[in-house]
């Protein structure tokens, strides 16, 4: 299978601490700023996640825990992707040397 090779352990590593130190109200609120119709989407998803879980006999403390959890993997999966679209776009940046050329200096 074919990949791009985006995402690394390290953007995935880099991601999880940032959320854990963080916690996920100052993550989601950032990513709002940042994304506001994708940040809309997941909270609205994730609240249908929730309450489905609840009406399918869950109680609500288990049906936090997966709501938690499903709302983690999905945050730490769109840093990770930020995380590496950023050094991409760094790395893109990066000044190219010019190649060494044979004619002598001064022409």
């Amino acid at each position: 299978m074919a990949s791009d090779r985006l995402v690394t352990a390290a953007h995935v590593l880099k991601a999880v601490m940032e959320y854990d130190r963080r916690g996920s109200t100052a993550v989601l609120s950032e990513l709002e700023t940042l994304e506001p119709d994708m940040t809309e989407y997941l909270l609205e998803t994730q609240t249908r996640l929730y309450h489905r879980l609840t009406h399918l006999g869950l109680s609500g403390s288990d049906a936090r825990k997966i709501h938690r959890h499903a709302e983690k993997t999905t945050v730490v999966c769109i840093l990770a992707l930020r995380n590496a679209h950023r050094d991409l776009w760094r790395d893109d940046a990066a000044p190219v040397e010019d190649p060494p050329s044979d004619e002598p200096p001064g022409l």
